[in-house]
């Protein structure tokens, strides 16, 4: 499962490569192609100097795609010198000089792992999207699948670009230069604030519908839930509405129950994991305000525990469930619509290393569990890596399919984290055992100035993977 991850990734890193030398071809120096984001099966990417493009300009840009495939079969790539800096406009690593790939006289510079036989690369597809086009890629050796928008996720990701403008953040190197000219505590101040607002904006809306009785908070691992729903419990309070809080990890199946996967590790990450038959006919209790017994599940014994302590909901009281399942129609299957509220929240990075590489969304999870893992469960990176694309697997099948159920969205990436989480990051890589993703990520990190931690808040969503949070877990 890593491998097929993987060698996806280095494949897809080719594509774009392949794109940006195609444009290049047709257009020089007169448009700029920008890599915004991943979207789906690929990317949103748009001509900085236009609004818009047509499907015949980008049939156009195809067809150059298939003429570099076919006429050099090979990206060759080399060291970087010292003149390649005035074309490349990307970030330098302190300690190194990334190589530098090259196609029919385009350069790039390469920050990860990239497949360099064209004739192996995988299918591929160009479509006008908003005011740019995505760039959508077929998965192992098949077509590209039918596409399925997701407008609500995109516009989350543009409000977090809005974001950026406002912090005047939108590269490695513009977060560089704000910590360089100390202007890094306006900048967290500013990112912290943004995020309260929106968390506001939301306690707002649920008060606006009465009858809500359950909040399903869901999201992907390392998106920061847990302490999304303490500092939602808060203004919730502001509004005159208590909370009680019910956790999904309490209703695993014991250990013997639960199935593995093919690498032999337990399948949370899968539904059926759960005590879903206890769940939902204590939500449904809840909701109705019928007393239920609280549970626990000891991870070290692999058991169940139904507590003799009991709880409900008053009148004047909702519950806030979260859970990676919690968008998952099994779990309010038979409630009444108005009841439920659903919250889909996770980490979606919007810096870009330059134009043509963003920071990977995934990665800057993986970077938070690492530190979390270590801090408080004792696992090197090595333990986190290895586990990860298990993890991610599980996230396409049973958490991604759902996003767009939600009837909110929150984005909880920092757009000045890794320059925290490089301190506590970087040495447990270094550790670690070399490969694709190791590598990969400490590159990342060398690129960003470091922010000294005292300047973070004990509320922010950060301090749930640092540590020293004003909240108890």
């Amino acid at each position: 499962m890593s491998n097929q991850f993987e060698a996806y990734r280095h494949k897809t890193r080719a594509v774009i490569f392949l794109l940006s030398a195609a444009i290049k071809c047709i257009h020089g120096k007169q448009k700029t192609l920008v890599i915004d984001h991943s979207f789906g099966d690929g990317y949103y990417c748009v001509l900085k100097e236009q609004k818009g493009i047509s499907q015949s300009e980008l049939d156009t840009i195809a067809q150059r795609m298939q003429e570099l495939q076919h006429d050099h079969h090979k990206i060759n790539i080399r060291a970087t010198k010292a003149e390649d800096w005035k074309h490349l406009h990307t970030p330098r690593i302190r300690s190194s000089r990334p190589p530098v790939l090259m196609l029919d006289k385009h350069l790039s510079a390469s920050y990860e792992f990239t497949n360099l036989d064209l004739s192996t690369l995988p299918s591929y597809q160009l479509t006008p999207y908003n005011r740019g086009f995505l760039i959508r890629i077929g998965e192992n050796g098949s077509e590209v699948a039918p596409f399925v928008d997701s407008p609500k996720l995109f516009q989350m990701m543009k409000e977090h670009e809005k974001w950026g403008r406002i912090l005047k953040v939108s590269s490695i190197p513009d977060l560089n230069e704000q910590i360089m000219k100390m202007g890094f505590k306006k900048l967290i101040w500013v990112a912290e604030g943004l995020q309260e607002k929106r968390i506001a904006a939301l306690a707002d809306d649920i008060c606006s519908r009465p009858e809500t009785r359950v909040i399903f908070v869901a999201g992907p691992s390392s998106s920061g839930k847990t302490t999304f729903t303490k500092r939602l419990a808060i203004h919730l309070a502001v509004n005159g509405i208590q909370s009680r809080y019910l956790s999904m990890d309490d209703y695993f199946l014991d250990r013997d129950k639960i199935s593995r996967q093919a690498d032999g590790t337990l399948d949370f990450e899968n539904v059926e994991c759960l005590d879903m038959a206890a769940l939902t006919l204590d939500i449904k209790q809840l909701i109705y305000s019928q007393p239920v017994f609280k549970r626990h599940y000891d991870f070290v014994k692999g058991k169940q525990e139904i507590l003799k302590e009991t709880m409900w909901l008053n009148d004047d009281e909702v519950l806030i469930f979260e859970g990676i399942h919690g968008l998952n129609p099994l779990i309010h299957a038979d409630m009444p619509d108005a009841s439920y509220y659903r919250v889909y929240i996770s980490a979606l990075t919007q810096l870009n290393i330059d134009n043509t590489h963003p920071v990977s969304t995934s990665d800057g999870r993986l970077i938070r569990r690492i530190v979390r893992d270590n801090r408080y469960r004792g696992y090197s990176a090595d333990q986190t890596i290895n586990r990860w694309n298990s993890v991610r697997y599980g996230e396409l099948q049973n958490i991604f399919p759902f996003q767009e159920q939600a009837d909110a969205m929150f984005n909880s990436a920092l757009i000045y984290e890794l320059s925290i989480l490089k301190r506590y990051a970087l040495p447990l890589l270094r550790a670690a055992t070399k490969n694709t993703i190791r590598d990969r990520l400490i590159t990342l990190l060398s690129l960003f100035h470091t922010i000294p931690d005292r300047h973070v808040p004990g509320t922010s969503i950060l301090r749930e993977f640092i540590g020293k949070s004003y909240f108890t877990y």
